[in-house]
């Protein structure tokens, strides 16, 4: 997979995971906080993503 691939899909999965954590926790805990958990929880997601795709990248 390209370099500029997998960015992308790395961002897309994050943003995702960011909406999602900010739907759960305003909607279900009715907590406003959920949208910086869900950025939070969105970057980790994606820095975690990047780097296991990475590692998969340098063994072949």
């Amino acid at each position: 997979m390209k370099r500029e691939t997998a960015i992308i899909i790395v961002l897309l999965i994050g943003i995702a995971m960011a909406i999602l954590w900010s739907f759960v926790f305003v909607n279900v805990l009715h907590s406003m906080a959920g949208i910086g958990v869900g950025v939070c929880f969105g970057i980790a997601f994606a820095a975690s993503t990047g780097v296991i795709l990475h590692s998969k990248k340098n063994k072949k």
